[in-house]
């Protein structure tokens, strides 16, 4: 079988310009893509949030702009402790994958900073205050300028850059007129449409999880472990954070495509020991189980008793509530070329149980259409080759990145004491239009265990 008819090497994004007719041929796929370039705008930024959010658009960016993110204004600026140590902010942002150039007029421009010109068609600045996350026009002044040099929530900075380059992304690829006005979200108060007031705002973070369980170990599984190691756990804490890691899975060709903990070096290695390796460079404690979640799996004595499930799968889902943890958030993305980029994210205990919530149904058969339709007809590849390569799922890494903050985020807001979300539905193409349906459940007797921040 040729190398671009092998479901698992296909790029996931660069699989939506096949799937929504935009491409005839794989090759006209991968040239388009070829053409999607990026630029990051900085002035020399030294506040975590700020550096996160730089190595966050250039990690998202670079996966869905196959012609490269360029980024200019790194000046001297040496990486926070945080994030690293003896190494400069564009060496960091090198390492993940960006060039080091001067800004070129024209290319779609993310900036991370203050009103500047606009340079480009498309040319956003990141808004970062609290719990509050978004993009507005480059040259227009916002009422968060207000709030500059304020307290940031790390996963707002990860937040507002998947929207940054959310917004881009639709602009190249769907020539979508965006980033002519302000868009974002606030982590402690999603379903609020007036996300930039104050009013909307959550608290400084007081405490962390002290462990978590991560179901999942790709798309979804590696953005909720970088969510995670972003938080300001105290290096002098008695205990480090642990996490439990369950996948069964091998990086294969097509999974950095998504997923932002992985490199090609890491194929054919199991997904535990990548997403393991990464925390433990980062101060967590981590064990390992590499077996499928099924109805018979339980916590065991010492265990974490907060799951972040991100398995597509709907047999574990609805096996989730069998687990005996005491809080459960799933998050569930889009798969196809017209609706990858849909969030929707369930707690748990809720109204209904997981069961309830995941009734059984028999799976749908992927479309057999356009390139697929051809592919089977002229021989170049058999039934079963064609529907499994029909059937995997258009995905972008940034989606998964904006979807693990909203989960992260749902946990640390009960812990905080506010009500998490029964349901959240986001289109990342239309993120005013959200809804949200508060979970009524009691959770004050919740402790999943906590690490303060001091």
């Amino acid at each position: 079988m040729s190398s671009q008819y092998d479901a698992d090497s296909l790029h996931r994004t660069v699989k939506r310009l096949i799937d929504s007719g935009q491409a005839k041929s794989f090759e006209e796929a991968h040239e388009i893509a070829q053409k999607y370039q990026l630029q990051l705008e900085l002035t020399a930024p030294a506040d975590f949030h700020e550096q996160v959010a730089a190595l966050a658009v250039v990690m998202l960016g670079r996966r869905a702009f196959l012609g490269g993110v360029s980024v200019s204004g790194c000046g001297e600026a040496t990486l926070h402790p945080s994030l690293g140590s003896g190494q400069s902010l564009a060496d960091a942002l090198h390492e993940a994958g960006a060039t080091l150039a001067d800004a070129v007029a024209g290319r779609p421009t993310i900036a991370i900073g203050g009103v500047r010109e606009r340079s480009a068609p498309f040319h956003v600045r990141l808004l970062m205050s609290g719990w509050r996350a978004g993009t507005a026009p480059a040259d227009e002044p916002n009422s968060m300028d207000d709030e500059a040099g304020g307290y940031v929530m790390p996963l707002t900075a990860v937040a507002a850059a998947a929207i940054a380059v959310s917004q881009a992304f639709q602009h190249v690829s769907d020539a979508a007129p965006t980033g002519y006005e302000p868009v974002g979200i606030s982590l402690w108060a999603p379903a609020e449409v007036a996300w930039e007031l104050r009013d909307f705002d959550g608290p400084v973070l007081q405490v962390l999880p002290s462990s978590a369980w991560l179901l999942g170990l790709g798309h979804l599984g590696q953005a909720f472990a970088w969510c995670l190691s972003l938080l300001p756990y105290p290096k002098d804490a008695p205990e480090p954070p642990h996490v439990l890691l369950q996948d069964v899975d091998r990086v294969g060709v097509s999974t950095e495509s998504t997923s932002v903990l992985t490199a090609k070096l890491d194929k054919g290695r199991r997904k535990t020991r990548v997403v393991a390796e990464w925390l433990e460079k980062r101060g967590f404690s981590t064990a390992i189980v590499e077996r499928y979640f099924d109805g018979e799996t339980r916590k065991g004595q010492g265990e974490p008793s907060l799951l972040f499930c991100g398995v597509d799968n709907p047999e574990a889902r609805r096996a989730l509530d069998n687990a005996e943890v005491s809080f459960i958030v799933e998050a569930g993305l889009g798969s196809r070329h017209d609706d990858f980029q849909s969030v929707r994210v369930h707690t748990f205990p809720a109204s209904r149980t997981t069961a309830q919530t995941w009734p059984r149904r028999p799976p749908n058969e992927p479309v057999i259409e356009g390139l697929y339709a051809d592919l089977l007809e002229k021989g170049e590849l058999g039934r079963c080759g064609v529907v499994e390569l029909a059937g995997k799922a258009v995905g972008a890494a940034f989606v998964g990145a904006f979807a693990a903050a909203l989960c992260v985020s749902e946990a640390l807001r009960v812990l905080h004491g506010s009500a998490s979300s029964e349901v959240l539905d986001a289109d990342m193409f239309a993120l005013k239009f959200r809804s949200v349906v508060i979970n009524e459940h009691d959770f004050a007797a919740l402790n999943p265990g906590f690490i303060a921040v001091r």
